[in-house]
């Protein structure tokens, strides 16, 4: 039986860093000069910081990455001055893959033709001391947003850079976004990234980690996004994390989203206080809806202004948030301003109360957090040396299961579907180990829905399609 522990840390980080830091893209970053960069910075580019100053209302942060450095810096400086509170840096695909070569090809004819040929921005092929002038006299946060299983390089280049707040997990990270890479390797790889994180970082200005929630985006039950959240902050805890924020994305349904964020807000706070990580800091981020945007810009304007509110409610430490053009394309750097603007605007106008509580929300935290213990119970009863051992043998025998991932060692046998209500239901649990009673409750809530007539396939479409 492995448990999540402090004995996991990597012992030969060094030298593992110096096989990723001799890549001729490294360009002779030396963690020493590093180190001596972020003690520099000012305090408020570090999100501990931000966190604990923040007022009533979530934090604010877009997301924007184009290829050229120019018109990086005019987003970011429209972003700043826009009101965001964390500024984002979005990295191009083929960076993410590790398809460095290509990724500087694209950009060499992107910068000869004036047109972006790169889906964000190529940091590793930039570099740290060019990218360190895109924030020159910021003092705001920096947010990478990649989606890299193997992000050691590019983790190592970005915190040169002064990006210090680094989005990502070994299962957020590549479930949803790779089909081939070995989810075993790239829970050993970011063990190398928040083992970095852990080093780089004091307790005044720790490096901060963010998982990403939303995971495949497309109908995963409550009760799969809090475990495997909690698994990503235990797994970095075990490497000397000091500052972390779960988050899940927009579930469709306002009732299971308040009872959402209550239940991962507290079993976040509880297993990793449980396993000897109280020192840790944890906060909550909220994503804006993550699946099919609404072509039509009024309703995306809806979209995006009722999910502010959402945030308000739930008490979200900090929002992510979309764009009319979502369904278009890579927005406009006036269109994601507009979009900060926009959500800024909901939160001042429409203050929300401490606590919302309802029957109906205490009987979905209750169910969920009933299915999140037993689905953890079975993942920490697993054999093993190692706590990321254990996770990984619990997606090869279907205990986590990711509906949608195109993931070779995800099950994709748990079945999900949309109550009458919009509230996300376990059809059918596959080998997830939730219990027989909460497995005939999903199945009671989506009694109402199944007497309609309507094929499982049939419920999926209308599900994924919502609200388009």
């Amino acid at each position: 039986m492995a448990r999540p522990s402090d004995k996991a840390r990597l012992t030969d980080i060094e030298r593992q860093r110096r096989q990723v830091l001799s890549h001729p893209l490294a360009r002779g970053l030396a963690p020493a000069e590093v180190a001596g960069f972020l003690q520099q910075l000012p305090r408020r580019r570090f999100p501990s910081v931000v966190y604990a100053e923040r007022g009533p209302v979530p934090l604010i942060q877009p997301r924007g990455g184009v290829p050229l450095f120019d018109d990086q810096l005019r987003l970011t400086q429209a972003l700043d001055a826009a009101g965001a509170d964390f500024i984002p840096l979005t990295i191009d695909s083929c960076t993410r893959h590790n398809q460095y070569d290509t990724a500087a090809q694209l950009l060499r004819r992107s910068e000869e033709e004036g047109r972006s040929l790169l889906n964000g921005y190529p940091l590793v092929c930039h570099g740290h001391e060019l990218t360190r002038q895109l924030y020159t006299g910021l003092d705001k946060p920096v947010s990478l947003r990649h989606g890299t299983p193997d992000a050691r390089l590019l983790i190592e280049v970005a915190i040169a850079s002064g990006i210090v707040e680094i989005e990502g997990g070994g299962l957020c990270y590549c479930l949803p976004y790779s089909e081939g890479f070995p989810l075993d390797r790239a829970l050993l790889h970011w063990q190398y990234v928040d083992r970095v994180c852990a080093l780089y970082s004091t307790p005044e200005r720790p490096i901060h980690r963010e998982s990403f929630g939303p995971l495949s985006a497309t109908l995963v039950p409550p009760a799969i996004a809090i475990g495997i959240e909690i698994i990503e902050a235990l797994l970095a805890a075990e490497q000397g994390v000091l500052s972390f924020a779960v988050s899940f994305g927009q579930t469709g349904s306002f009732i299971q989203d308040v009872a959402t964020a209550r239940v991962l807000r507290k079993l976040a706070r509880e297993y990793v206080d449980e396993f000897g990580f109280g020192a840790m800091q944890l906060r909550l981020v909220y994503h804006q809806w993550m699946g099919q945007f609404p072509m039509q810009r009024e309703r995306a304007a809806a979209l995006i202004a009722g999910s502010a509110l959402v945030a308000g409610v739930i008490g979200a430490d900090k929002i992510v948030v979309k764009t009319v053009d979502e369904a278009l394309g890579v927005p406009r750097a006036e269109v994601n301003a507009e979009a900060v603007d926009m959500v800024r605007y909901v939160l001042r106008s429409f203050a929300a109360p401490e606590t919302v509580d309802s029957p109906a929300i205490a009987l979905e935290a209750a169910l969920i957090e009933s299915e999140v213990r037993s689905i953890l119970g079975a993942i920490f009863a697993l054999s093993g040396e190692a706590f990321w051992e254990s996770v990984y043998r619990g997606f090869q025998l279907g205990y986590l299961d990711l509906p949608f991932s195109p993931h070779a060692d995800n099950a994709n046998r748990l079945v999900s579907v949309r109550d009458v209500n919009g509230s996300i239901r376990i059809a059918d649990p596959g080998g997830v180990p939730i219990s027989a009673a909460d497995a005939a409750t999903e199945r009671q809530l989506l009694e109402s829905r199944t007497q309609r007539g309507e094929k499982t396939y049939q419920q999926m479409l209308a599900d994924i399609t919502l609200m388009v």
